[in-house]
């Protein structure tokens, strides 16, 4: 089968890799239709190394296809279904899972990384390749509604399966309430889901913070943000204090996770607000603990990965009916056997260019 994999730093590969097969009896085989790059595989395969991810690893944590088997243990999912996975897999049953953390699920993993080796086994691996093993198929594959499930609204279901979740999960974390006002900092994928994201709670102000004009113009246009503010040319903090009165903001979701955008959140809070830090930046570079400064002005500072599993039964409705379209992130489509290319617009980040699909 064709596959997506790891084979250098910043270096990703297509070649035809051995199809996988079923090895548990709660296992299902997808065969793919659709996949997401996801900036966190940019991550990964740009710090392999430090990140264990090992050469000939196939990548890839978000997809959406067709169940073709399924083990005998399999019973919410049949072949023939179509389906969105969650981009981690998890068992369902732990004591996280049933606290709707699955995020900490004490079996699970996350597809296409060095996470998921001792939980899921050697072969399950990522979701840019025409099949891929799926563990635990009853609690990480999610059967798409009528509505979308003619094939012609994967774009829509796949963003479900991480970027669009994950946005879900800032605006809830950040306590997004209505009339008031929600700054997203990060103009990649995640950034503009964020601020579709928080638009479904009413806010009367979505400010979005970015360093590409032409990313912050499609958040305008495509995702519902009501003001954006380049920091290259002004500073963020200062816009974010014009517009609240002085204040600041109720609600900050930082995309970003780097000493930068967290010093700026913690700047463009008010008194009482609430910090949703999404992004991994933190990861690779220290950042200072903020806690005296939140301290003093009662900030509440939230961290933590997307309960992808807990959220899909609210999120899978809301594109079905139409009031949300993910879709519009991705800003490219291209075969699978051209993935390198697909990478590469995405870490150059491309005028124009968001997020990339891959047709399987």
């Amino acid at each position: 089968m064709l596959a997506t994999y790891y084979h250098d730093r910043a270096e990703v590969r297509v070649g035809n890799l051995p199809e996988p097969k079923l090895l548990l009896d709660n296992d299902a085989i997808v065969r793919v239709t659709l996949a997401g790059i996801c900036g966190a595989d940019l991550d990964f395969t740009q710090n392999g190394p430090e990140m264990g991810v090992q050469q000939g690893m196939r990548l890839g944590h978000e997809f959406v296809g067709i169940v073709e088997a399924i083990g005998k243990d399999v019973h919410n999912v049949k072949v023939g279904d179509r389906v969105v996975a969650s981009a981690m897999f998890v068992d369902g049953e732990c004591h996280y899972c049933k606290r709707d953390l699955p995020s900490a699920c004490e079996h699970g993993g996350l597809f296409g990384s060095p996470l998921f080796v001792e939980h899921g086994g050697n072969d399950v691996q990522g979701g840019q390749s025409e099949f891929v093993r799926v563990p635990f198929a009853d609690s990480s594959l999610f059967t798409l509604p009528e509505g979308l499930s003619t094939g012609a609204e994967d774009a829509k279901a796949l963003p479900l399966a991480d970027n669009f979740a994950t946005g879900f999960h800032g605006a809830l974390n950040s306590n997004v309430r209505p009339g008031e006002t929600v700054v997203v900092i990060g103009d990649g994928a995640v950034g503009q889901c964020s601020v579709m994201a928080a638009g479904l709670f009413g806010p009367a102000q979505i400010i979005f913070v970015g360093r590409h004009d032409g990313r912050l113009d499609f958040g305008h246009q495509k995702a519902g943000a009501t003001h954006s503010v380049n920091g290259k040319t002004t500073n963020p903090v200062e816009y974010v204090k014009e517009l609240t009165d002085g204040r600041g903001a109720n609600s900050i979701i930082d995309t970003i996770g780097n000493q930068t955008s967290i010093k700026q959140s913690l700047d463009m809070a008010q008194a009482g607000a609430s910090i949703s830090v999404l992004g991994f930046g933190h990861l690779f570079a220290p950042v200072d603990a903020p806690y005296s400064e939140a301290l003093f002005r009662n900030l509440t500072i939230h961290t933590g990965i997307v309960n992808v599993a807990a959220y899909m039964k609210t999120l899978l409705p809301l594109v079905e009916s139409g009031r949300i379209d993910p879709s519009v992130i991705f800003t490219d489509t291209l075969p699978l056997a051209d993935a390198q290319k697909g990478y590469d617009l995405m870490r150059s980040r491309s005028a124009g260019s968001i997020k990339v699909a891959l047709q399987a």
